[in-house]
């Protein structure tokens, strides 16, 4: 299978510096920052299954609200466990 790049005019027409990737790759390693994907400082990542409708309800209500679909899963959560005591 063809691999295919998505590159706009303005990228096409801009010159390329030398040393490709890896004059990047030495940049952002000594920046020394957290590893893509991984939690935030003081904060768990938490996996979960849960049904596709479900999902698409949270992803509604949180654009709705303007916050993200963490943000409604930690209230509720809490919200759940305050009201289990």
């Amino acid at each position: 299978m063809e691999q295919i790049d998505f590159v706009t005019v303005e990228e096409q027409q801009r010159p390329r510096k030398r040393g490709g990737s890896q004059a990047v790759t030495e940049k952002t390693s000594a920046k020394k920052s957290p590893r893509q994907g991984a939690a935030r400082e003081g904060y768990r990542r938490l996996t979960a299954d849960i049904p596709a409708d479900l999902h698409k309800r949270l992803k509604m209500q949180a654009l709705m609200e303007d916050r993200s679909v963490t943000e409604l899963i930690v209230q509720a959560a809490e919200s759940f466990l305050r009201n289990r005591d």
